[in-house]
């Protein structure tokens, strides 16, 4: 895989951690630069990239030594780019979002009339940066998404990832969209999808820490993040939202229900619907005038 120019190698670290605890890792290797993850019946490949691993080794090991379940390092080793992102390739799978709605989630293109039930394909080449629809969090989100955006309305995409939610919301009728995150590597992988889902003139893509940028007051957000960040951005949200704005929150685990919606409804909030897929949940709010 070329990332800026260069060609990166990876590190490929095999967790031995049950599967039904593996939800709870993946809220706490968000906190990580992953590039990516990789599930076996019996243990849990995460990828990083060789530079960022040098510097979060430290702290990795000590999260692994102090998680909430069982977890160990069972191996460790470097992968070159080309073979990691080939075999994941190989894994990923079409995802329909919804009966008329479906990601196509691969480097080529899709050929006319490979999904002949669908009124929208959303083409997303994977890279580095999260949201190919595999994930429950983003399939969620984009359910949710595909319920409360109406037409000729503006919404902001939090931490936009591959930019997946984004050109959704392009595609399915909003008049402008504003995509952020503060990942290089997300910025350039999402460019390159809102190129290939032609929605450019639509999607305003913003490099950017979401807690310092102001932005229009818009008539949605949708926020596919980990679930502290979340309850730190609660105050913002409010601001960023126009009177009776929707605001759609995913990336949360089901036991952190409870205190989301608390946390929310302090800042003027309702909750409206909520939805679950195994141990996730993605709730829609309504903000209040």
């Amino acid at each position: 895989m070329e990332v800026h120019g260069e060609v990166e190698a990876f590190v490929c670290v095999e967790l031995d951690i049950p599967e039904e605890e593996r939800a709870v890792i993946y809220t706490f290797l968000s906190f990580f630069p992953m590039s990516g993850a990789e599930e076996k019946e019996e243990s849990l490949l995460v990828y990083f990239p060789v530079e960022a691993w040098k510097q979060i080794e430290k702290d990795f090991y000590s999260l692994i030594l102090h998680l909430p379940c069982h977890c160990s390092v069972r191996n460790l080793r470097s992968i070159e780019p080309e073979d990691w992102y080939a075999r994941w390739v190989e894994q990923l799978h079409p995802i329909w979002l919804n009966e008329e709605v479906v990601v196509h989630p691969f480097p080529r293109p899709p050929k006319p009339g490979e999904y002949p039930k669908a009124k929208d394909v959303l083409h997303i080449i994977p890279g580095l940066a999260f949201g190919t629809g595999h994930h429950e969090s983003t399939r969620l989100a984009a359910q949710l998404l595909l319920r409360f955006l109406r037409p000729e309305t503006t919404w902001i995409d939090a931490g936009t990832g591959s930019g997946i939610l984004a050109i959704l919301a392009a595609r399915r009728g909003a008049k402008q969209v504003y995509a952020v995150d503060n990942n290089p590597y997300a910025i350039q992988e999402a460019k390159q999808n809102i190129q290939c889902n032609s929605v450019e003139r639509v999607i305003s893509l913003l490099q950017a820490n979401l807690e310092d940028i102001i932005l229009p007051r818009a008539d949605g957000i949708v926020a596919n993040l980990h679930a502290e960040l979340l309850f730190r951005l609660s105050p913002h949200f409010a601001k960023q939202l126009l009177p009776s704005g929707v605001l759609i929150v995913s990336g949360v685990l089901i036991v952190q229900a409870r205190e989301l919606i608390r946390r929310y409804c302090s800042y003027g909030f309702r909750m409206i619907e909520q939805r679950q897929e195994g141990e996730w949940g993605a709730w829609a709010f309504r903000h209040l005038p």
